[in-house]
């Protein structure tokens, strides 16, 4: 039976803030949230054409998700999950996707989470990455990084960290339902509140708590990369959902960073939660983000 689309939105949100929302407001093992967390990944169907092989960069877990034809070009993924969630296992799926729509080599790494491995832990183990990618002879203009939720923050926060230290910069940036700003500032995270099916203030607040070392300002802009100067940032894709808790972040980003000269290709989803295009197979919202990136991704790649 085929179900309306307003219906099939209604009926997904409910269950997305019952088996997800609701829980993460309330103080659970991290351990506990980690293994649900992987479970409830599973209902994403994974790409079989794409080749998935394990490896290991500068002594961090990694995959390389390859589509069966060549290409130069490289997507250097970082998860979200709030600094302490996520999982090779949790984006497995959608990054198959994406290399499939894209035709272009994905690697995503497991970098270490907190509260095991707080801040600068993540952005250092990322950096030897890139470092080590360049090192084996890939060029940066063949390097887009992307990163959703606080993955768009390490990514940003590499970007910057990647240019203060005059290395080669990639040749495009994608932050996807970005997570930006730790002092938690965006009126979104008041005026969604009731409204992203997916992510909870209280979520952000205990990722935040694990993630910055005590007596560290949430506004350090080496935490909150919102705060930072854009300058000399790469071409950036921003995407972001209209009931996203989070749409403050990007909408405050866009403006710094056109103001600072870069040049964003903001996308605003209507009716979309948090990280909605792992959603894709089933929302036509989500798709159109999916096939927003391919085309941000070949643009990178022509240019």
């Amino acid at each position: 039976m085929k179900i309306a689309p307003v219906w099939k939105q209604i009926i997904t949100e409910s269950i997305l803030k019952t088996a997800i929302r609701t829980p993460s407001q309330f103080t659970l093992p991290v351990g506990s949230l980690r293994f649900a967390l992987e479970q409830m990944c599973r209902i994403f169907p994974q790409n079989r054409d794409i080749q998935v092989r394990a490896l290991r960069l500068s002594g961090i877990r990694a995959e390389e998700l390859k589509p069966q034809k060549e290409s130069t070009q490289l997507i250097l993924h970082i998860h979200g999950g709030a600094f302490f969630l996520g999982s090779l296992n949790t984006h497995r799926a959608f990054l198959s996707d994406l290399a499939a729509r894209t035709q272009m080599q994905v690697i995503h790494v497991d970098y270490p989470l907190s509260p095991e491995h707080p801040y600068p832990e993540a952005v250092d183990a990322l950096f030897d990455v890139y470092c080590t990618l360049i090192d084996q002879g890939i060029q940066s203009k063949d390097i887009i990084l992307s990163g959703d939720s606080c993955g768009a923050n390490l990514a940003l926060a590499l970007t910057l960290k990647i240019r203060d230290e005059q290395m080669p910069q990639v040749s495009g940036l994608m932050l996807l339902s970005p997570f930006l700003d730790l002092t938690l500032t965006g009126n979104s995270i008041r005026n969604n509140r009731k409204h992203d099916a997916l992510l909870s203030p209280e979520a952000l607040e205990a990722g935040i708590a694990y993630y910055v070392p005590a007596g560290m300002d949430k506004a350090d802009p080496k935490v909150s990369p919102l705060f930072d100067d854009f300058k000399g940032l790469p071409p950036t894709l921003v995407q972001i959902g209209s009931k996203e808790i989070l749409l403050d972040d990007a909408e405050r980003f866009k403006k710094k960073a056109v103001e600072a000269g870069v040049q964003v290709s903001y996308k605003l989803y209507t009716g979309m939660w948090h990280n909605f295009q792992m959603f894709h197979h089933w929302f036509d919202e989500a798709e159109r983000a999916l096939a927003d990136i391919a085309e941000f991704a070949h643009q990178c790649d022509a240019d």
